[in-house]
Parts: structure tokens; sequence; C-alpha cells
């Protein structure tokens, strides 16, 4: 019994459970040491209470969060979390983070999902990124390369923007407007609707338009980074509509386009091993 309770005990050790705590659903994952992916899973903002974050059955010693969902949403994570005895973080943006500077007018109003989403895309590719966190609402953020004072590749969060979802750009117009459908939303019925910008019913202009106000929205901000650091940027795409927005990018943008399933989780594991080592 001893020997399985040390056996137990090591795999545990530095395992890390990240929460990205969004607008419509929340995701997390436990990473090791080394920030590799062990487990993964997410549920609807309305069905976490169900969730089992039990360190037995997740097994993990300290827990990062990302909440974007409220007050009320931040109360239940701890409640769900407290039991449990482990460390937790909240994550807030800062005016620095893993060579990456906030340039945020006020640093700490930046949501914590895009400032983690900011970090990870750095880290994969030490580049110029425009990186789109594709969910209920879009966000489109510009990652410029600079050189430090010690010579060190550094980055810079120079600005972005902020659109309604694809859901959400869609399910306005029918609430604004007399005359326009309110669409019945899935994930499937986004996918199959008509997505050409010569659309011929109102349904597929309704979606079609949607898809196409984001993909430009990209292409512009592509095209303005582009200008800025004189080095076409790689495109870092995550969310629930990520694949969709890749599908739809013009063709010579794809082979700088990366879609990241748990871009957000990555950064937050990689902030959380900022945060321990500035403790020490």
């Amino acid at each position: 019994m001893w020997l399985v309770f040390q056996i137990l005990a090591y795999e545990n050790d530095n395992m890390l459970l990240a929460i990205d705590a969004g607008n419509t659903r929340t995701k997390w994952a436990v990473f090791n040491k080394v920030g590799e992916l062990k487990h993964h899973h997410v549920c609807a903002n309305a069905a976490l209470g169900a969730a089992d974050f039990s360190p037995t059955t997740l097994n993990y010693d300290r827990v990062v969060i990302s909440n974007v969902a409220g007050e009320q949403h931040a109360a239940l994570l701890a409640n769900l979390l407290a039991p449990h005895g482990v460390p937790i973080s909240f994550i807030k943006s800062s005016l620095q983070a893993c060579n990456v500077d906030n340039g945020y007018a006020i640093a700490e109003t930046l949501g914590s999902d895009r400032w983690a989403a900011l970090i990870a895309a750095w880290h994969i590719k030490h580049a110029p990124c425009v990186v789109v966190n594709a969910g209920t609402a879009v966000t489109i953020d510009a990652l410029a390369k600079r050189q430090s004072i010690e010579h060190k590749a550094q980055a810079e969060f120079i600005g972005g923007l902020i659109l309604p979802g694809l859901n959400l750009m869609q399910r306005s117009l029918g609430l604004a407007t007399a005359q326009l459908p309110t669409p019945s939303l899935t994930s499937h019925s986004t996918m199959q609707a008509s997505t050409s910008i010569f659309a011929k019913n109102t349904e597929d202009a309704i979606s079609a338009g949607a898809l196409h106000a984001i993909v430009g929205a990209i292409t512009q901000m592509a095209n303005a980074l582009n200008l800025q650091c004189k080095q076409v940027p790689y495109i870092v795409i995550s969310g629930g509509n990520a694949e969709m927005i890749h599908t739809h990018l013009l063709a010579n943008m794809k082979n700088q386009t990366l879609v990241h399933e748990h871009l957000v989780l990555h950064g937050l594991f990689l902030l959380e091993n900022f945060m321990q080592s500035d403790t020490q």
C-alpha cells in the first residue's frame, strides 16, 4: 500500500490542471511538467456543476484558471475545486509575461483568454502572428516581434479587434430586424450553410455575411501586421469555429495558418510556470 501511494504521489507531482472558462463553454486540460497534454475535456457552462475535478480522477496538484464568464462562474469553479485542497491561481493580464509585452492601454483589462492565447502563439511560432479566438465572440489580435535590450527575441501585443462570433452575429440580425429570420443554429447547421458571397436566399445571405465579415477582418489584420512588421505573419486560430474560418481563408493565406485546438490552455500552462519561476 505504501509503494502504491508513493507511485501515485510521484505521478501527481508537477501536474497542472488548466481551466479556460469562456462565455459559453468551459474547457480544461491536465499538463505534465514539460507541457504535454495528458487529459482534456469540455462542457457547456450550464453543465459545469456536474464536472468531476477530483485530483484522484485527473491526477494534478495545482490549478490555473482563465475566466471571462463572470464572477458567478468564477465562484462556482472555486466551490467545485475547494474540497480538493489544491492551490488555485486565477490568471489576469499583466504588462509583461513569458517574453511578451502587453501594449493594451490598461494591461489588466485585456481578457485573460486573449492574453493566454497570445503567449501560446508566440511560443509556438516566435514570429509575428495574428491570433484568433473564434467562439461566442471573435477576437483578432496582432503580435509583433521586436528585439529587446538584451538582443533576445520578444513579442509585443500591439492591439486587436473584437467581433460577434458566427452564431451571435447571425442571431443578432434576426433579433434586431423585422423581416430577417432568426436561425436555429448548431455547429452542424453552421457548417452546412452556404457560404457563397453571391447568396441567393436570406438565410444563406446571413450565414455567409457573418463568415465573410470575420474572414475579412482577419485578412485586414494580417495585411496591416505585414506592413507593420515587414514580414508575412502567421495566423493562429482557436475556438469552436476555428475550422470553419480556416476553410474559408484565401488560398494564399492557408500556408501561413495554424489551427490550434487548445491554444488558451497551453498559454495558461506557460503563464503558470512563469508565475512559479517568478516567485522562486
